[in-house]
């Protein structure tokens, strides 16, 4: 499969213990398109590696081309005044706006006390390998001159510095 193609597939994905965490059907697919940063990085290598529309497959991913390990220190303290929904309960699972750039996030309630609210700012997935079922249900070739979210990226960065903007290596 060419990177840029689209697909529509199929999928169950478990956890080590057989914990279902997700899936797409026949009848409700997946539709992504390759090369676009649009699902997680194990995910897509394995996909690209299957060709034909009908072809099924298994993979497990670690956590490190999923959603990463699970850190222990990656959590907030709030006090409950500035939490928007003044009720939450151990495990929920709410969003948060995120004090680097505004964007809301999901996090875990950790733990209520004494008017603090802890949060887990990890992925729910965050440390764990990922094993997907996935069948083919179709593949549409990429458009004439693709152009995947890296190269993008990278052209954006050569541009920024002949313009003179951001040097940094992390400007995208």
């Amino acid at each position: 499969m060419e990177i840029g193609s689209t697909v529509t597939l199929a999928y169950k994905g478990t956890l080590d213990d057989g914990t279902e965490f997700g899936y797409a059907t026949a009848e409700k697919p997946m539709v992504f398109q390759t090369g676009m940063d649009m699902v997680i990085e194990g995910f897509e290598e394995e996909i690209l590696k299957m060709n034909e529309v009908g072809e099924k497959k298994t993979f497990t991913i670690d956590e490190y081309k999923a959603y990463g390990e699970y850190l222990d220190d990656f959590t907030q303290k709030v006090p409950m005044e500035q939490v928007p929904r003044g009720d939450v309960k151990v495990g929920q699972r709410i969003w948060m706006a995120s004090s680097e750039d505004g964007q809301p996030m999901p996090v875990t309630v950790l733990a209520v006390e004494n008017g603090i609210v802890e949060f887990d700012l990890n992925h729910p997935l965050a440390g764990h390998h990922l094993t997907y079922e996935v069948e083919i249900l179709d593949i549409e070739e990429p458009p004439e001159n693709f152009v995947s979210a890296a190269e993008k990226a990278r052209h954006m960065k050569e541009q920024s510095k002949l313009l003179g903007g951001m040097q940094g290596d992390d400007f995208r």
